[in-house]
């Protein structure tokens, strides 16, 4: 019934706007208004190529630099969902997960891709850690939406974002310096020094800097610990643009990022779950009870690409390479759990934490050739080649273990990850007549992948009658943890005690599992007795290869009606890789890595594009129905990967057939007096077709609930949103004002693909269970930003007051919920402060 009548108000809107746009088309769209004001055109390059997004045959949103900060997003990369209609951004541990109209990917780890590829001018990166700090001297940031399977086809299957930084400009040298200061102790810095060296040859240097205190706090009342979510940002980015004779250019971009602070961890609920209180009871959801060991960041992101490009005349041929590198270690704050009432009681000797080590290396070359004339034949062709190295460890320690001394841990080290990618795509638009354009396109890709290393479950004994130590220790300051740095990972050549110790750079002060270890394997006298258990486990070998070839295309065609009034429809795929899992033990005892086939995505969208007067109002109103048929969904469950459950895995499984169904409406009106309005909404149902699963959050094994997820609603995806900006200018003798305020409305979503449901196996049958645990929807909410500024006269100067999250609203972008944990990953609390700018 409710899926009824959303696709009753779809079809109303629809038809209300189709009857709107067509009796005021012939009437207005040839007639110049009579207002002097006009829309201004937006030029984006989402499809390779320059265009106006009113002749873009689908929907993208674009922002520079200025809008950025007067929408309240600034240089917080994660804000951008707060503008755009359907975009969720969740930072977790620093891995920027991006999910589009309700698709995209959480699987993070060195086997998985983004859903939503991301782009440094036009480069794809394929680890979109670091991204957050890159919005700074930016001409825009580009987002389109739906599949881009064939010009930037690799895992776009939700869409793509595309950072473009200014370029260096050949006209005159010039200057700007930005300063922040705002709560949580900010301070901010950022500038640009443009400096044309001849009349072809010019350079540009960009910077950027920001400290803040924590985002969270500590509520432990024994512990001086600096709680998650401080920051320490520097960047650089230098760029060079040599116009080397008629039609001949190079643009080189070096850039480099690096981080620092105490990390990215989640926020552990489920305490608060168990005695009864719900996310949005607590009094304060970042107030978190810090114990043990301090987070700690360090990351590294740099990279450098260059574009070399020759117009033959008519013809264009473009040769672009780029190199990145990163470095992400991170160190978890430990916790226990958010802060309620009769919740205080923490053990500060408990150094339990995790340890990230993720390095990668890739390459991107790309051979373009496209047409660069005039005439009513445009295309596009070329030949795109991805490399990646990956190097990645995860070691989860659990310290004072004390129950009858029973120690586990969990560590993943992958010394050699490759993966590579080749493409060959053509895309082709025509102009049958002046009014009638059809395009197609086709990328045909083969993808390959490869891992060897380790990961798996320990488990110890250690028994010694009435000399046994009260706990098993380590973590404790001065320990140091460095995985990848082992001379062996054979597992053939070492047993799981050696091979744990060998990874371990140094103990900590309060560490006594070397001397247990030590007394176990026999090599020195026992302190603590001789009746210690010789049984252990460790991790299990691990390697595994992938290989796949699929095709993509699209095809499509627009109508311009009028001068200002454009219909387009099309027909556009994509497919995001597959890949193989962590290996599981067959009932043979050999060990195979599972694979599993990539998603795809065929998106459906008709829509109107139209510029129009309402009576003296020049007004903007788009207009886009879609429907998405989206097969071989990718849905990770923990599943055993050993022999007597003795080590569980996170496995991704082509589970689920969906459907999403939406409509997108976009509009602008230039009012009286300067004001401008921009509203988008989204109504979106996407749900789950076909598709069965275990539900792994009870455990592991094969005794789980088996749970037909069929009419499930997608995860991240609310069935409405609304985003609105008001905005104003008042120009005067002394310099312009400016304010604008922007809200975002979205509706209830879930986290999971449960739904907010339990389920328990009773009987051997599959029933409703009523844990608490296990909640993942977030409550509909509005975000407010808001930001008022003044430009003096000569343009030199400016000042501004911005707010972000003015109420402060504290909502789950992410969950991580199994039998272990209820992990929230939040947006950004309410900030503010004042920027001060100088242009030289």
């Amino acid at each position: 019934m409710v899926r009824y009548k959303r696709d009753q108000l779809a079809a109303a809107v629809t038809a209300v706007l189709t009857g709107f746009i067509s009796s005021n088309l012939y009437a207005q769209s040839d007639e110049t208004p009579s207002s002097k004001a006009v829309l201004e055109e937006v030029v984006v390059t989402v499809e390779r190529r320059e265009q106006t997004l009113q002749s873009l045959a689908g929907v993208a949103q674009s922002f520079d630099q200025e809008s950025l900060d007067r929408l309240g997003v600034g240089t917080n990369f994660q804000n951008l969902q707060n503008v755009v209609a359907g975009l969720n951004i969740a930072d977790q541990e620093g891995n920027m997960e991006i999910y589009i109209r309700g698709v995209g990917s959480s699987n993070n780890t060195e086997l998985g891709d983004p859903a939503a590829a991301t782009h440094l001018n036009g480069v794809y990166i394929p680890r979109p850690r670091g991204v957050g700090a890159m919005f700074y001297d930016i001409a825009r940031v580009e987002v389109k939406k739906g599949p881009q399977g064939t010009l930037r086809g690799r895992n776009a299957t939700a869409g793509t974002l595309n950072i473009v930084a200014n370029r260096p400009d050949f006209d005159a040298a010039s200057a700007d310096l930005e300063l922040s200061a705002g709560n949580f102790s900010n301070f901010g810095a950022r500038g640009a020094v443009n400096l044309p060296v001849s009349e072809t040859f010019a350079v540009r240097l960009a910077g950027y800097t920001e400290q803040h205190d924590p985002y969270f706090s500590n509520a432990s009342t024994n512990s001086t610990l600096d709680a998650a979510g401080s920051e320490d940002v520097q960047s650089l980015r230098l760029s060079a643009l040599w116009q080397i004779g008629d039609g001949t250019s190079l643009y080189v971009v070096a850039d480099q990022t690096k981080e620092g602070g105490t990390g990215y961890p989640g926020a552990q609920i489920k305490q608060a779950l168990q005695a009864g209180y719900e996310f949005d009871d607590l009094d304060d959801p970042r107030a978190v009870l810090y114990r043990g060991t301090e987070g700690d960041l360090d990351s590294t992101h740099s990279g450098i690409m260059a574009v070399l490009t020759h117009d033959f005349g008519g013809v264009s041929v473009e040769l672009s390479s780029s190199y990145r590198d990163l470095d992400f270690q991170q160190t978890n704050a430990s916790n226990d759990g958010v802060d309620f009432p009769g919740h205080n009681d923490v053990n500060q000797q408990n150094y339990s934490t995790q340890y990230w080590d993720t390095q990668s290396e890739s390459v991107v070359n790309e051979l373009r050739l496209f047409s660069s004339g005039d005439g009513s034949l445009n295309w596009t062709a070329g030949i795109f080649q991805f490399d990646e190295d990956q190097q990645a460890s995860l070691m989860s320690l659990t310290d004072v273990a004390g129950i009858e001394n029973w120690y586990n841990a969990t560590e993943w080290v992958m010394p050699d990850v490759d993966g590579s990618s080749l493409a060959v795509y053509a895309d082709i638009s025509y102009d049958f007549t002046e009014k009638l354009t059809g395009f197609a396109g086709i990328r045909r890709t083969e993808e390959e992948k490869y891992r060897y290393g380790t990961g798996g479950n320990y488990g110890f004994g250690f028994w010694a009658g009435e000399n046994r130590p009260e706990s098993v220790r380590w973590g404790s300051p001065g320990f140091a943890y460095d995985g990848l740095a082992r001379p062996e990972f054979d597992l053939s050549q070492i047993d799981a005690l050696s091979y744990l110790l060998s990874g371990i750079t140094s103990f900590g002060v309060d560490d006594n599992l070397d001397e247990l270890a030590i007394c176990l394997q026999g090599t020195a006298e026992c302190p603590f007795g001789d009746d210690l258990a010789g049984g252990y486990y460790g991790p299990q070998q691990q390697e595994g290869s992938y290989e796949e070839e699929y095709t993509d295309f699209r095809i499509g065609g627009t109508y311009q009606l009028t001068e200002n009034n454009m219909l387009f429809a099309s027909i556009a795929s994509g497919h995001k890789s597959g890949g193989f899992n962590d290996s599981l033990v067959d009932p043979d005892g050999n060990l195979v890595a599972v694979p599993y086939s990539p998603e795809k995505l065929v998106m459906y969208e008709v829509g109107s594009k139209n510029e129009l007067t309402l009576g003296s109002v020049p007004t903007r109103l788009n207009a886009s129905a879609f429907f998405y048929d989206y097969t071989d969904q990718v849905f990770q469950m923990i599943v055993a990967t050993g022999e007597n459950d003795s080590a569980s895995s996170l496995q991704n499984r082509n589970i689920a057939d969906s459907e999403i169904t939406g409509l997108e409406l976009e509009s602008k009106f230039l009012l009286p007096a300067d004001l401008m309005l921009d509203l988008t909404a989204l109504w979106l149902n996407a749900e789950i077709k076909e598709g069965t699963m275990a539900d792994t959050r009870q455990g592991w094994g094969t005794d789980l609930p088996i749970v037909d997820i069929a009419g499930k609603q997608l995860p991240l995806s609310s069935d409405f949103t609304m985003t609105m900006a008001l905005s104003q200018q008042l120009d005067t003798s002394a310099g312009t004002f400016d304010w604008s305020i922007s809200t975002m409305y979205r509706s209830d979503y879930y986290l999971s693909i449960w739904n907010n449901t339990d389920y328990d196996l009773v009987d051997g049958a599959t029933v409703i269970g009523s844990d608490p645990d296990y909640a993942d929807k977030v409550d509909g909410y509005v975000n407010v930003d808001a930001g008022i500024g003044f430009t003096d006269s000569s343009g030199k100067y400016r000042v501004e007051v911005y707010g972000a999250n003015l109420t402060d609203i504290v909502v789950s972008n992410k969950g991580i919920i199994d039998h272990g944990n209820n992990l929230r990953f939040t947006n950004l609390p309410r900030t503010y402060g004042a920027r001060f700018k100088v242009n030289f």
